[in-house]
């Protein structure tokens, strides 16, 4: 699966502490399962790091990714884990 799009890596995604590359502004509950390689069977859970609240992704669920700026600092907001 290819993570980088027309215009590169312009986004990241935070997955169990990990911060991978994405090339894309949306990425599918599979795309998370594959991308941190976690097993096909286990849940996906979103974590909103500015509340602490936890969700468990339906398969269909399609996450917004906000876009990289040059020369800011990243902000994470959501952490995505395996579930139970």
């Amino acid at each position: 699966m290819s993570t980088e799009g027309p215009i590169g890596n312009r986004y990241e995604i935070m997955i169990e502490e990990q911060t991978h590359p994405w090339g894309r502004s949306t990425i599918s509950t599979p795309e998370i399962r594959t991308l941190g390689r976690l097993p096909d069977d286990c849940a996906v859970v979103a974590v909103d790091l500015s509340d602490g609240s936890e969700r468990e992704l339906d398969e269909s669920d399609v996450h917004e990714l906000p876009p990289l700026e040059p020369g800011k600092d990243i902000a994470k907001r959501m952490n995505f884990k395996r579930g139970s």
